[in-house]
């Protein structure tokens, strides 16, 4: 039998074991034992359908064989062709003679080293027959298809009477879907062991993200980073420049990352610790490829001490930590090759963060090449919190105009790809258009829009209520948690627990959250998350269901709780979790309570809620009552955002307390300030920010309503002279619509002279008229952007840096310029450069030029030609002099 026979036969029989794993504990797997595929398909009733199956499932076993075959040509191109196909049929009776019963390998977190020693346990040794490479070779191929296994598994839909008809209808997507997944998959070779199984493991657990409205309610269907994942923006620091997350990582070994609930933070770091896994960071984090994560949530240990390295694989799962090799993780901290990943620590209660911040001291005083980056809500932790251990500090901003318009079409791409009918995916196309008009003409949903989180929803919800959207942030969640607790079941068909409704789950999952944030718990262990749903289920007789199967419908049913790790209870999103705690404060009329906690920066987000679901009285009483704290003025001004209505006499109590808070003096502040939105516009536009430090806060705080009545108002800062006043303009582009901002506030600066090495400067260049001079440096790492120089200015002094030849095309402008700087360049001649149409004075300063054929379009023009740093032939320059005889050329 030839070698590639017997590969398509072991291709196929992994595809039967995968088959039989994606069935799981289900009763169909007593009757489909060995022949999986064709027990299935014996299950479709048209001849049609099951042939297009058996070619899907032909298709899979070709997938894992494009997987196996490079390993057999390149690593085991000297073995013998016998010995291959000795160990190729080795493995594929192995996988045949198998049995797979036991509970635990239907765990959802599974890896392919477990499946391996499972197999192994249940069948004798096939390699009594092979050479030690044979050997070899099979224990690679045996390992390497267990893993194929598993992802194929985990790539189908979730197993139910409609599985197969959906298989088939969405067949080409399943098998491009498949052969994704393998492809990320890290490269095996024969010395790979603990290390690559870990990190496939990573990559498979976090290489997903929970899209709203597409994931949450169907836990099969999570959509790979890859595909949903947006390039975040961040500053430097309050007064610093706003670039992609990216790029400031790329140079940073420790970084500490600030953001606003729902602006990405957890995303972010599943991000890197994918791409670490896979060894596939981006050409600007080339120098990250190596490296090995170790996600660590602090939420898993709000109850319990800060993990030490041994447990750093707590959230890789409980196999794989078995079989880890003593000293791993500390051979990775030593060598710098680890990439610590710490996540959440506002999410430890107030008086733990020190103790996370000694930890952390001593983890890079212990490991001083450690790669390590941590998050926190801004309230969580000061700027300044980690900068003796030498962090950088970063904080996230919300996404852009146009980054808010690719998460909406990945959104809806998501969405599609669930669809296979025509109808349904016009009518997403039409959805993503409508919703893209209507976030882009209304600035409230502009400011919403700005958050992965709530942009998300505004997705799902646009599409759940036929294009029409809540008009504020109380009303979108409300909404949001009617489609999960109630719509989302009744239009599955799927058969409710007599007499637990909407009302009734949200009056349970309120009663956990507010309990949990009472508690400064964030998670908490599931016994005790049943005894409290257990307790407030003794008031509801109407509920026709045991304790437990409410508890468990409400995990596995409502998209708010889930099991992240065996045994232990939490809310998916704090942000709901934050949202029904407020609701419960204020049902039970709980307003001492939220006063007296409300200086505690994880009450923050509580607090502002608590006004939005308060009764007038309550809220008059809870506002009143802040007030009358003192110290917490900012809080009651950022609370205005949920607040309906207030009477006039506590409005202007606020007003006067809040004009003395005015200007704001840090962006802390600026963001608390702007969080009042509409109410705060006249307060700004009256202030007087004398200092720098105060009109870059106000900036910023009007800049954060995003409201366009602000652009009047921000217009007046637009002629300050002072960079760090400019670079605030700058960076506030993002928030407003491109061409209002920009005629309103950009085309009435004074400066002349911008350096474009971002996008925000590569807009502004548009619309500032003052410009005399511009320097355009190539965007290396982002070909959207400079396609955008055919908009630029014509400038009547140019200076190009680190343009690549073959670019210079893109921009679009016709210059006639007064001089021409080109910096850096590496050009055959200067026929690249035929968009200027005429020239005083050029200046090459470095890099290399070979000729100057096409400087003849200038001789009517150019008077001077200065070459500086750049290897130019002696020939050429004579030959231009003789060209060119009225030119002056400096060598």
């Amino acid at each position: 039998m030839p070698v590639e026979t017997a590969l398509i036969a072991l291709g196929a029989v992994a595809v039967r074991t995968a088959t039989k794993l994606w069935l799981g504990e289900h009763k169909i797997v007593a009757e489909v034992g060995g022949a999986a595929v064709d027990q299935l398909s014996g299950q479709l009733t048209k001849e049609r359908d099951r042939r297009r199956f058996k070619r899907l499932m032909d298709d899979f076993a070709e997938a894992v064989v494009d997987r196996i075959e490079p390993i057999l040509d390149v690593e085991f191109r000297s073995l013998p062709e016998h010995e291959k196909l000795a160990a190729v049929e080795a493995v594929r009776d192995t996988f045949d003679l198998a049995s797979l019963d036991d509970a635990d390998l239907f765990a959802a977190d599974l890896d392919a080293g477990h499946l391996d020693r499972s197999i192994r346990r249940r069948v004798p040794s096939r390699t009594t027959l092979l050479a030690a490479d044979g050997t070899a070779l099979y224990d690679l191929l045996l390992r390497e298809c267990c893993g194929y296994v598993i992802e194929i598994s985990r790539g189908l839909p979730a197993f139910s009477a409609n599985a197969l008809t959906e298989l088939l209808q969405r067949d080409r997507e399943m098998l491009d879907g498949i052969r994704e997944v393998l492809a990320r998959l890290p490269q095996r070779d024969r010395d790979a062991g603990f290390d690559y199984d870990y990190r496939q493991l990573v990559a498979r657990k976090l290489d997903h993200v929970e899209m709203f409205g597409v994931t949450l309610a169907d836990a099969s269907r999570r959509y790979p980073l890859s595909v949903a994942y947006i390039g975040l923006t961040a500053s430097t620091g309050e007064h610093g420049p706003v670039r992609r997350v990216e790029e400031l990582l790329a140079g940073a070994q420790r970084v500490f990352i600030r953001g606003e609930a729902g602006l990405g933070k957890t995303t972010l770091l599943q991000w890197v610790a994918v791409r670490s896994a896979l060894g596939d960071f981006p050409e600007q984090l080339a120098s990250w490829k190596g490296t090995v994560p170790f996600f660590i949530p602090l939420r898993r240990y709000a109850g319990r001490d800060l993990p030490g390295p041994a447990q750093f694989l707590d959230e890789g799962g409980k196999y794989i930590a078995d079989s880890m090799p003593p000293g791993y993780v500390l051979e990775k901290l030593r060598d710098g090759s680890a990439v610590l990943l710490v996540d959440g620590v506002d999410e430890l209660v107030a008086g733990r963060r020190d103790e996370a911040r000694t930890w952390l001291r001593d983890l890079v005083s212990a490991f001083p090449r450690v790669r390590v980056i941590v998050t926190s809500r801004p309230a969580g932790a000061h700027p300044r919190w980690l900068a003796d251990t030498g962090f950088a500090v970063l904080d996230l901003q919300p996404m852009n105009r146009d980054d808010v318009r690719l998460f909406v079409a990945r959104w809806h791409n998501a969405m599609r790809s669930t669809r296979a009918d025509d109808e349904s995916r016009q009518a997403l196309d039409d959805y993503e258009a409508r919703l893209l008009e209507l976030v882009e003409s209304r600035g409230h949903l502009r400011k919403l829009a700005g958050y992965p989180l709530l942009c998300a929803l505004l997705c799902a919800l646009h599409q759940d209520r036929r294009a029409t959207l809540p008009s504020n942030r109380m009303e979108l969640y409300d909404v949001a948690l009617q489609m999960l607790l109630e719509r989302r079941d009744v239009e599955r068909q799927i058969v409710p627990i007599e007499g637990l409704g909407r009302t009734e789950k949200s009056l349970l999952l309120a009663d956990l959250a507010y309990w949990l944030i009472r508690n400064g718990y964030t998670d908490v262990e599931a016994p005790r998350a049943l005894y409290r749903v257990s307790q407030r289920l003794n008031h509801m007789p109407q509920v026709k269901a045991g304790n437990q199967d409410v508890f468990r419908h409400l995990l596995e049913r409502s998209g708010l709780l889930r099991e992240p790790v065996q045994g232990r209870v939490d809310f998916v999103h704090r942000t709901f979790q934050e949202y029904l705690a407020a609701q419960d404060a204020m049902n039970t009329d709980d307003v001492g309570t939220v006063v007296q906690q409300a200086h505690l920066d994880q009450w923050h987000e509580v607090v502002v809620m608590a006004v939005g679901h308060a009764s007038q009285k309550q809220r008059e009483e809870l506002l009143t009552r802040l007030l009358a704290r003192g110290d917490l003025h900012l809080l009651v001004l950022a609370s205005l955002e949920t607040a309906p209505e207030l009477s006039g006499d506590l409005r202007r109590e606020i007003q006067v307390k809040t004009a003395r808070l005015l200007p704001p003096a840090s962006m802390y502040q600026a963001e608390e300030v702007a969080s009042a939105g509409e109410f705060v516009l006249d307060l700004l536009a009256a202030c007087q920010p004398q200092k720098i430090e105060e009109i870059v806060a106000t900036i910023h705080a009007l800049a954060g309503t995003r409201l366009e009545e602000a652009l009047p108002v921000i217009a007046k800062f637009a002629s300050d002279p002072r960079p760090r006043v400019f670079d605030e303009l700058l960076n506030c582009i993002s928030r407003f619509d491109e061409q209002a901002y920009g005629e309103a506030v950009l085309a009435k600066s004074t400066w002349t002279s911008l350096y474009v090495d971002g996008e925000p400067e590569l807009v502004a260049a548009r619309y500032m008229t003052s410009l005399k001079q511009l320097e355009l440096r190539y965007f290396r790492h982002d070909d959207s952007l400079t396609s955008r120089y055919c908009f630029l200015p014509p400038v009547p002094d140019l200076r190009l840096r680190e343009w690549p030849e073959y670019k210079l095309g893109t921009i679009g402008t016709t210059f006639r310029l007064d001089s021409l700087s080109v910096l850096d360049m590496q050009l055959t001649d200067l026929t690249s450069l035929d968009f200027v149409e005429s020239v005083e004075e050029v200046r090459i300063d470095g890099g290399k030029l070979l000729s100057f054929a096409g400087v003849e379009r200038w001789q009517a023009s150019l008077k001077k030609l200065s070459v500086v740093n750049c290897p130019t032939g002696l020939e050429a320059l004579a030959d231009l002099r003789v060209r060119l005889p009225q030119v002056a050329v400096r060598p």
